[in-house]
């Protein structure tokens, strides 16, 4: 329930949205007096919680709660101001932004609450998450980093091996170190998982690189794959 309202915090969250979380749309026969026995409990644990109110209205119920002391609402807020220092060509204000955007994680989202249509939602928000992580690579091999990120990255790709956005980061990486049979390696390993997972190829990105290395095309010739916002 509290995930639930979280998901929608500061704004009312309908019984029928509330039903569809709790119980993943199946919810049992007296579920108005269970939902209303949650909803007491809830009150009960949040107590005297400063800068957290929980709200009844006819259209449903409402987690009223500070934005600065939501992790995600400051995530999202960090997020936002990296691009803005991108926008405007300052790409050493943007990777720090986007470090402490990053901090902010600690796990999974929604580590623990179960449900099919949360867990759904918890994808969404890891979506958010791996995107922001391919925007702060791209920032740091256009500043020349690199190498330095290779390890950090390395074990995104190895969390995310279908993830070609960052695959394709890893094996310029490596490339533009000098590393140019891992950076072959590298393509060959994802490619074999695309293959055996998903029955597909890699994409144009994923292969234009590769033929890039091939031909022993100059690295800074080489665009640094974007992120997927």
């Amino acid at each position: 329930m509290l995930a639930s309202l979280l998901l929608g915090v500061n704004e009312f969250v309908s019984l029928d949205h509330l039903v569809g979380y709790v119980w993943d749309g199946r919810p049992p026969t007296a579920y108005r007096t269970t939902l209303q026995a949650y909803i007491y409990r809830l009150r009960q644990l949040l107590g005297r919680t400063a800068g957290v109110e929980l709200h009844t209205g006819n259209a449903g119920y409402m987690l009223e709660v500070d934005p600065v002391a939501l992790d995600l609402r400051v995530f999202r807020h960090k997020v936002d101001e990296a691009r803005e220092f991108v926008r405007s060509r300052d790409l050493n204000r943007a990777t720090p932004e986007l470090r402490g955007a990053l901090s902010i994680w600690r796990g999974s989202a929604l580590s623990g609450v179960p449900g099919e249509i949360l867990q759904q939602e918890a994808r969404f928000l890891e979506g958010e998450r791996l995107a922001a992580y391919e925007e702060l690579v791209s920032l740091e091999i256009s500043l020349g980093n690199h190498r330095r990120i290779i390890p950090e990255l390395s074990k995104l790709v190895s969390a995310h091996p279908l993830r070609e956005t960052l695959a394709a980061q890893l094996v310029l990486a490596l490339y533009r170190s000098g590393l140019q049979a891992e950076a072959l390696q590298s393509y060959s390993t994802t490619r074999g998982r695309l293959r055996e997972e998903l029955g597909i190829e890699p994409g144009v990105e994923l292969q234009e690189l590769q033929k890039g290395i091939l031909g022993r095309l100059p690295a800074a010739q080489i665009p640094v794959p974007a992120w997927s916002e």
